[in-house]
């Protein structure tokens, strides 16, 4: 068993989306888990934030199943909101913007710049699923075997 602290698991992962970038990532905290999970249920009486990913998983499940219904529960980011998990997980990347939104400068006339806030959708999914198997591998195990036994046709639900 490895270390139970979040900040002694890091990552430098190249980005698809744009060789030969790369990003750092670390693994969320408990707290950061929980957050991301809240960020996502905000508005919905949802109990315990800790536990919102399992439950709206199950609220998918008991729905009448479709194909964007089964796409949300294969998604190892359903339940997270993903600008809180890369936030809060992504430490450094190889370009010259700053991870950290910069204020406006009214001396010096320069406008606010958040490039995280300027990011695609793809890039977006990318860094947050990333985090997110950094922090929580077992979500990813878990959507292989489903996917394995969907595929050998031996029935059963997708696990979260």
């Amino acid at each position: 068993m490895g270390s139970p602290f979040a900040s002694k698991y890091t990552d430098t992962i190249p980005l698809p989306l744009d060789a030969p970038h790369t990003i750092t990532i670390r693994k969320l905290t408990g707290k950061e888990v929980a957050e991301a999970q809240e960020a996502h249920a905000s508005g919905l009486n949802s109990g315990q934030a800790r536990f919102w990913s399992l439950r709206f998983r199950r609220i998918l499940e008991s729905g009448q199943p479709d194909a964007d219904v089964l796409k949300a529960l294969a998604d190892p980011l359903t339940g997270f909101e993903r600008f809180t998990m890369i936030r809060a997980g992504l430490l450094a990347w190889t370009y010259p913007e700053s991870i950290t939104p910069v204020p406006a400068n009214a001396a010096a006339k320069t406008p606010a710049i958040d490039a995280v806030a300027d990011l695609d959708d793809e890039a977006v999914d990318f860094i947050a699923t990333e985090i997110l198997r950094l922090t929580k591998p077992g979500l990813f195990l878990t959507l292989e075997a489903a996917e394995v036994e969907r595929k050998n046709g031996s029935g059963g639900s997708i696990a979260g």
